[in-house]
């Protein structure tokens, strides 16, 4: 019997593929006369955070620098604190991040007036250039924060939600429930106290809803499951505490000692690819 293949991995499989074609053309094929590419053949260990997003990001990073002759080698990894005290360690070189997450959560600044986007990534560039990494230019996509809930719930906003919770069960990972950007902040501003949350893996935060064990779960801007899932609601922020503030655009984290010991060509083949790729 052959398994049936969801529409929503299909579709990211098949997102996937042409990506690799586009990332064939990230920067040129980088060949020396001799036929040797711009890479040499050197190591990059990259990383992602264990959702679908991330993933996707790594591979077509992984992608883009093969093409440059590069040899690269990508992990899994299941948090931000994992990846930070990863690429803060030495033990990776590259892993995608979201600027939301860097300012708030591994910066820790003052999230109650970020400034614009511009401002925010100054911010986060000079804070971790002090932490001896690098970044490169941010992606214009944001994938931020939201709730989405069942349309039967009645609930539209989170101001609604905050009414609403104590009858509501909430899907969630574990990460989102302690975060000071996350359910602590629905807590406190909105007032919400949902009767039961599902703690679930990051990329399995829709399953809950999907069973018929949640009503409401914690989303990103990208999902795919908010335009699949036609019966879900994306709340308004009329605070825009939770939704507004900071922006979650990927942007790329590099090793800065791991970067210096490239040559020159080699660190320009590498941040200009991934600028590319973002």
């Amino acid at each position: 019997m052959s398994k049936r293949i969801s529409p929503w991995l299909a579709g990211s499989v098949a997102l996937f593929a042409a990506l690799l074609l586009v990332v064939a053309g990230c920067g040129d094929d980088d060949s020396d006369s001799d036929g040797s590419s711009v890479g040499d053949g050197t190591s990059v260990r990259i990383a992602d955070k264990g959702f679908t997003e991330s993933a996707i990001i790594a591979q077509i990073y992984s992608a883009a620098l093969e093409n440059q002759g590069f040899a690269t080698e990508v992990s899994s990894l299941a948090s931000t604190e994992i990846a930070d005290a990863a690429i803060t360690g030495g033990d990776i070189d590259v892993y995608p991040e979201y600027t939301g997450t860097a300012f708030l959560n591994v910066l820790k600044l003052d999230g109650s007036d970020p400034g614009e986007r511009e401002a925010q990534y100054e911010q986060i560039r000079d804070g971790y250039s002090e932490r001896g990494l690098t970044t490169l230019t941010p992606s214009p996509y944001n994938n931020g924060n939201e709730v989405a809930c069942l349309a039967e719930t009645g609930v539209t906003s989170l101001e609604e939600l905050g009414e609403a919770s104590g009858d509501l069960v909430y899907s969630a990972n574990a990460e989102h429930l302690t975060r000071d950007d996350g359910l602590p902040l629905l807590q406190k501003e909105y007032g919400v106290e949902f009767k039961d949350v599902k703690t679930v893996d990051i990329s399995l935060r829709y399953q809950p809803i999907e069973d018929g064990d949640a009503q409401c779960v914690y989303a990103f801007g990208t999902d795919p499951k908010l335009g699949q899932l036609t019966d879900l609601v994306v709340l308004e922020d009329g605070k825009g505490l939770f939704t507004g503030g900071v922006s979650f655009q990927n942007f790329s984290i590099i090793s800065t000692s791991w970067l210096e010991d490239l040559s020159d060509e080699q660190q320009t083949a590498l941040t200009e690819t991934l600028d590319e790729v973002n």
